[in-house]
């Protein structure tokens, strides 16, 4: 599964061939004339017709290159980053190198302890002129610096990625939680609320918004959210959560709380400090 490979081949299975079987019933449907009695061709019809089955033709044209990058993606969201990073490698030989692999292989390195290759390559990432591209860097950043306690410019490089994309539910949430991290509650409410308007059915999001009620003292808030999603959505589907999710929720709320009575504390100690005199 490591091993470098210049002609990949797993992409092009079932789901290459189910998409070009689609994109073949299009192509069929869309070169039927109108059906049923006194149908009568409208003006542009055929014209038309010849317009989708060309889309049709260009859907069957599996482009390799775009499916190794979702391959690549799909790794990553199983986190098997030590395994995305290989495929990396294998990619930029057989394709070349572009933005979105570069920042592939930039979240692979920070999530493989390399913290200094993956700065290096965040940053190369900020002069592109895609802002979703800046966008991605910066949140990259972001969480870097974040993973090491540096709070503050972790802060700063989330800013700058949500402005970028101010829509992103799951950078909100990136914010939110490094804001409560460096025991900012008040900080954190604005963009931990947005993400979990924006993504009601996202896990992640939503554990982090039971997060920042149980850090709020909103607790019978956070119990009722806790339950829904420990509810199935919808018939044969999976909770949202589970038992594990509980336990990770509450080292993190313990991690917070203790963010939380340290900035206090160091508030309480800077109010009592003397202050001094000029001569």
């Amino acid at each position: 599964m490591f091993a470098e490979a210049r002609h990949p081949r797993p992409w092009r299975s079932s789901s290459a061939l189910a998409l070009a079987a689609a994109a073949w019933l299009l192509a069929g449907c869309a070169a039927k004339p109108p059906q049923g009695y006194g149908a009568a061709p409208e003006p542009g019809t055929a014209q038309q017709a010849q317009q989708q089955l060309e889309q049709a033709e260009r859907l069957t044209q599996i482009d390799p290159q775009q499916t190794y990058l979702n391959l690549i993606a799909q790794m990553q969201r199983a986190n098997q980053w030590y395994a995305s990073l290989a495929h990396a490698d294998a990619f930029e030989r057989q394709y070349g190198s572009n933005a979105q692999i570069r920042l592939r292989r930039a979240d692979a390195l920070r999530n493989t302890g390399q913290a200094q290759p993956a700065e290096t390559a965040y940053r190369a990432l900020l002069g592109e002129a895609d802002p979703q591209v800046q966008a991605r860097a910066h949140r990259g950043l972001g969480l870097l610096f974040a993973s090491q306690q540096r709070y503050a410019p972790a802060v700063e490089q989330l800013e700058h990625a949500r402005r970028l994309d101010p829509i992103d539910a799951d950078l909100l949430a990136d914010l939110a939680y490094t804001h409560m991290l460096d025991g900012r509650l008040d900080a954190a409410a604005l963009p931990m609320l947005q993400a979990a308007q924006l993504a009601p059915a996202n896990a992640r999001v939503q554990l982090n918004l039971a997060l920042y009620w149980l850090a709020s003292g909103a607790r019978e808030q956070a119990a009722q959210l806790l339950q829904r999603l420990r509810q199935p959505p919808a018939a044969n589907a999976s909770p949202l959560i589970d038992d594990t999710s509980l336990q990770a929720l509450q080292v993190r709320l313990a991690a917070v709380e203790q963010a939380v009575n340290a900035r206090q504390q160091a508030l309480v100690t800077s109010q009592h400090q003397p202050r001094s005199t000029l001569p």
